[in-house]
């Protein structure tokens, strides 16, 4: 029993000395990552832990935690994600120093599973890295697809779109039935969309039943979501392979559906142009009906002589498509939220349309520019709300000294926006909604205020902006000009949920439920979707 029982003690001594000895270890690998960042000169931060490094400090909201921990350790943060090295710049003064001043060195991007899986390869315009490439599909992208002509041209069948679609959510509303906005609002979205990118009759009865089904607005929330991620296997790769949050497999699930989506947008017109090639027809003779699927498939050479490959053609149709939608239909639901919790800030907006436009028809796009109210709800909701808090990751292609600090090469960066768009010395009572500040002092949308970048700057800026803000401004103007909202049952507006759910674009964790009932008279709403 005696010599059990001094096993027994010989073990939990070893035992105890063996831990010891670890998180001594541990402690001191601490310090010497501290010391090693002091002799690089890099920004202060949190001290990372061995091999999961600031991870855990992210938490399910990793824009609100940084901008908590850039008030203690300051403006430009170093840190360290796994085993990858992350700066924070969560001021407009360090936005301005990578976005601009040393753009072209921070102008690159990273692949990381949702990438290469959901983003084919990293091939789309976002996540592809700096290079001829992706001047090539920018160029695609903003000369061909999105120009102010195919975007007027389309102006139509947008209005018919929208105000089709407020009269079906009038009727669904008869009767005090509740509507989710984000449903409503990304169908509305992403029909025209559809209508911009395929020609009617280019898409195939199985493809228009996918993109109006409700399955497929989700799916695109999912692949939002999933962009935005924080993927263990992406920061510690050795543990890739087990995908222990079972991410890639969502991702792997999504992307399939996705790929069947498109694959049959393409054989749509692959067919068809086989036909017409049949039928002995010359491109040049009806190159004239091409829409933005035709032309991506025709994309005329680059420089070395390539066309675009069926993965960036993919790439830049999921751009369109899903990245066009969600980040237009959540802005348009935070700020139908953010009004009706300021009745106040609705009344006034509506006070503008009535004065402006009148009540014998529905605002239309020629109006908007005549609307200087709304257009500061729109800024005041890019700001307080911005959907997408954190830029997507530059990285940096060679080494660098910003403000005093040594910087070395693949560093990666996090532009915080929503510190940003929050920080007290530029924004008087920065957590209050009140669209009157940016009446008394205008910013820019394009860029060049580093206060205020709801689509970034620099190479990297958003190149779907302009699009953007027509659907922005817009639906939400014919929504709170056509209608009145109220919350469902006895619900009061002190109450809306305003919780977030992080993503790549910041979606509300409750999506929002209204009743909407006619503001003008039905048979003037009606007319104007002849």
């Amino acid at each position: 029993m005696k010599v059990g029982h001094g096993l027994s003690v010989g073990v939990l001594q070893a035992s105890f000395f063996t831990l010891a000895a670890i998180f001594i270890g541990l402690f001191l690998i601490r310090k010497l990552i501290l010391r090693s960042r002091i002799l690089k000169r890099l920004p202060p931060g949190p001290t990372p832990w061995p091999v999961i490094g600031n991870l855990p400090l992210l938490g399910a909201l990793p824009h609100v935690n940084l901008a908590k921990l850039a008030e203690r350790y300051g403006p430009l943060m170093s840190m360290r994600i796994g085993s990858i090295n992350f700066l924070v710049a969560s001021s407009a003064k360090y936005a301005e120093e990578f976005l601009k001043t040393n753009d072209r060195i921070w102008a690159s991007r990273v692949r990381t599973s949702a990438s290469e899986l959901l983003l084919y390869g990293s091939n789309d315009i976002s996540s592809i890295p700096s290079g001829p490439r992706w001047r090539y599909a920018r160029k695609i992208f903003t000369l061909e697809l999105l120009t102010n002509k195919r975007l007027s041209d389309f102006q139509k069948s947008r209005r018919r779109v929208v105000v089709s679609s407020l009269n079906a959510m009038l009727d669904q509303c008869a009767g005090g039935r509740a509507v989710r906005v984000d449903l409503v609002v990304s169908k509305m979205i992403v029909t025209i969309v559809s209508k911009m990118l395929m020609n009617e009759g280019n898409l195939s009865a199985r493809a228009e039943a996918v993109k109006d089904s409700d399955e497929f607005q989700e799916l695109m929330k999912d692949w939002f979501e999933l962009l935005g991620v924080f993927n263990l296997g992406d920061y510690i790769p050795w543990l890739d392979r087990f995908d222990l949050q079972g991410y890639k497999k969502r991702m792997r699930i999504i992307a399939k559906k996705i790929d069947d989506f498109l694959q049959g947008i393409i054989d749509d017109h692959l067919e068809m142009h086989k036909l017409r090639k049949q039928t002995g027809e010359k491109e040049e003779d009806y190159v004239q009906d091409f829409d933005m699927v035709d032309v991506l498939l025709t994309s005329r050479r680059d420089a070395d002589g390539q066309t675009l490959t069926l993965n960036e053609i993919k790439g830049i149709m999921e751009n369109v498509i899903f990245g066009g939608t969600d980040t237009s239909a959540s802005t348009i639901e935070w700020a139908l939220s953010a009004l009706i919790r300021n009745p106040r800030v609705l009344q006034k907006a509506q006070e503008e349309l009535d004065a402006t436009v009148g009540k014998e028809r529905l605002v239309e796009e020629s109006d908007l520019p005549n609307l200087p109210y709304l257009q500061a709800v729109v800024k005041e909701t890019f700001r307080l709300h911005t959907v997408v808090p954190l830029l997507a990751p530059h990285v940096s292609t060679e080494a660098c000294t910003v403000d005093g600090y040594e910087i070395p090469a693949k560093t990666r960066l996090f532009v915080n926006l929503y510190a940003i768009h929050r920080d007290p010395e530029v924004w008087e009572n920065p957590l209050d909604f009140y669209p009157e500040r940016f009446l008394k002092q205008d910013k820019d949308l394009n860029g060049l205020d580093f206060d205020f970048l709801p689509f970034g700057s620099g190479r990297r800026m958003c190149p779907g902006k302009n699009l953007g803000l027509l659907f922005v401004h817009s639906i939400l103007a014919v929504l709170i000009h056509g209608c009145e909202w109220r919350l469902p049952g006895e619900q009061r507006i002190e109450a809306l949920d305003m919780r977030e759910r992080f993503g790549l674009s910041l979606a509300k964790e409750k999506p929002l439920e209204v009743v909407a009932l006619p503001r003008l008279a039905r048979h003037i709403i009606g007319n104007d979707a002849s």
